[in-house]
């Protein structure tokens, strides 16, 4: 509930980005995550709802290919670079 009013402003982009950072911080897919939590039935649920706006709770976060990018951003950030 904290965070609730910022997650309702993200854009798309920023939705998918921050369901990259979950997957590259806690090393298990979104999807995953509510289906240990939630149970199965709730991460359909939820899976089915980001299908409809282009975004995937199963996707996988790969730093050295199309993440790469990310990748770099966060690692300055935890650097202090940034």
């Amino acid at each position: 509930k904290e965070y609730e009013p910022l997650l309702r402003k993200m854009t798309y982009s920023q939705g998918k980005v921050l369901l990259k950072l979950i997957v590259r911080e806690c090393n298990s897919t979104p999807y995953e995550i509510l289906q240990a939590y939630l149970g199965n039935f709730a991460a359909d649920f939820w899976q089915a709802i980001a299908r409809l706006f282009t975004a995937d709770l199963k996707m996988d976060y790969n730093p050295d290919g199309k993440d790469a990018l990310i990748e770099k951003i966060a690692t300055k950030i935890e650097q202090g670079e940034l």
